[in-house]
């Protein structure tokens, strides 16, 4: 078994893991998939690729976008591998910001917001 460093190196190796077409196809619906995954898979990643110990590549990308629990990363990752075996967009973006609000009280998303509008408004030459 390799620990995968990025992403897509992430949906390799679960490709690679025994009875994952039965649950692909078992839940038909992402929320019931990732939930019922939670502790079975979602363990198992989180034991098996370094999550809990902090070590890795990939434990290191999840920490620099911010996602600091490791039941977030496998959810993230969970996640996108069930959007990536059913073709719908993947919206890392999405899951990332989700997940780092989760844990932002109510001033800290407010400033978290208008940081993100400056940012566009920068990135537009508009400032």
């Amino acid at each position: 078994m390799n620990i995968p460093k990025t992403l897509e190196e992430c949906y390799t190796e679960l490709e690679n893991l025994e009875d994952l077409e039965e649950w692909l196809n078992l839940n038909d619906k992402e929320s019931s998939a990732v939930s019922l995954s939670h502790h079975g898979l979602g363990t198992w990643i989180r034991n098996n690729w370094g999550l809990w110990e902090g070590k890795g590549e990939l434990y290191n990308w999840f920490k620099e976008n911010e996602i600091n629990h490791p039941d977030d990363m496998s959810g993230i990752i969970i996640t996108s591998f069930y959007r990536f075996k059913h073709n719908i967009d993947i919206k890392l973006d999405e899951q990332i910001n989700d997940s780092v609000e989760y844990y932002l009280n109510d001033n800290q998303k407010l400033l978290r917001q208008r940081k993100i509008k400056l940012d566009k408004l920068n990135d537009e030459n508009l400032l």
